[in-house]
């Protein structure tokens, strides 16, 4: 849940901060509706893949390795 919520976070943040300083630069990418819903979608989807992968390497440490024991 968390690395969906700072997948989201980081985003929109990003989003926000392209749509804001795009007409400062002489030229910029126009991003679609639809390309920004499909790029929210790509990262959510990587960040929740990231997360299972952590997860699965972190079950398989030992707990008492873990803790230093």
């Amino acid at each position: 849940q968390q690395a969906l919520g700072l997948g989201a976070i980081g985003f929109v943040v990003g989003k926000t901060a392209a749509t804001l300083w795009a007409p400062i630069f002489p030229k910029y990418v126009l991003l679609l509706p639809g390309d920004a819903v499909l790029g929210a979608l790509l990262v959510l989807v990587i960040c929740a893949l990231a997360s299972i992968v952590a997860i699965r390497a972190a079950l398989r440490v030992d707990p008492a390795t873990a803790i230093g024991g």
